[in-house]
């Protein structure tokens, strides 16, 4: 009951509604308000049944947001069970509304509807672009080949770039007698949310290096990735290529490439509480 309390409706979505309303869709766009709330609701239990906190589930046109603190300090399953279990909750209601349909005293059409609206909106939060359910889980897959900076990138680039091509698409549809005006909004939508999706990179990375000693009891054997690295460079930068689930080592190369010196991960993390992140790892090969 606690979560409900938390739904917030953006001030967009109530226009949109009432447009639909006027050309006779009301009903329509409440049973689509009501399974965006319901995935995002998901979102929101399974998040707090592993003890984050859920500050506000924000309801947008075409679209909604869980707005989930401490996510940064909790492993990566845990971003991952919480990304999947909505697009498998509608995939589960979509499959109970075919099955049970003989039975449910609801007309026809909106049983229809209804499993329309979930493996729409399940499907569509699968696409492995930012700010998707998707997005999360590419983003978790790229952060180990690429690093989490990286794979942020990406993600942020394929939600821009897929919000442009909807965006043609429905200027091009208004040729036909039917325009896809609701796309162009989900563009708009889709565009906006990854321009605003947040940078949280430096943070997970942080979370890595201070986590790392009780994924290792769990994990015991984990890949050794090195480093070669210029002894002017930040340590933030060392940072950003850092990958999940790997122990890295960096050796420290002068201008003319000779090795001054090796740092470890415990050094870095060292360094970063001590200096912060605009230290230069030749001054952190120093202090050590």
């Amino acid at each position: 009951m606690g979560l409900w309390r938390k739904i917030s409706v953006n001030p967009w979505f109530v226009v949109l509604l009432l447009v639909y309303i006027f050309v006779g869709q009301g009903l329509r766009m409440a049973l689509a308000f009501f399974v965006v709330t319901l995935h995002e609701l998901t979102h929101a239990v399974i998040a707090e049944s592993y003890g984050t906190t859920v500050e506000r589930i924000e309801i947008w046109p075409f679209g909604g947001i869980a707005r989930i603190a401490g996510m940064n300090h909790q492993e990566p399953y845990v971003e991952a069970m919480i990304a999947v279990v909505g697009p498998l909750q509608n995939f589960i209601l979509a499959s109970v509304a075919w099955l049970a349909a003989p039975w449910l005293p609801v007309e026809p059409r909106w049983i229809h509807e209804f499993i329309h609206f979930n493996l729409a909106i399940g499907l569509l939060n699968l696409v492995p672009v930012a700010p998707l359910d998707g997005g999360h889980l590419a983003r978790l897959f790229w952060a180990r080949k690429i690093g989490y900076e990286a794979a942020q990138q990406r993600v942020i680039q394929g939600g821009v770039w897929l919000a442009r091509i909807l965006f043609v698409i429905t200027v091009l549809s208004f040729l036909t007698p039917r325009p896809l005006l609701s796309l162009g909004l989900f563009a708009l939508f889709l565009h906006w949310g990854a321009l605003h999706s947040d940078d949280t990179a430096p943070y997970l990375i942080v979370r890595d290096l201070n986590l790392r000693a009780g994924w290792f009891q769990k994990k015991p054997i984990w890949m050794l990735d090195d480093f070669a690295v210029h002894c002017d460079t930040p340590l933030k930068d060392v940072l950003k290529v850092m990958r999940p689930m790997k122990y890295h080592r960096v050796v420290i190369l002068s201008p003319d490439m000779k090795k001054m010196g090796i740092l470890y991960e415990e050094d870095l993390l060292q360094g970063l509480h001590d200096y912060g992140p605009g230290i230069s790892l030749r001054e952190l090969l120093t202090h050590r």
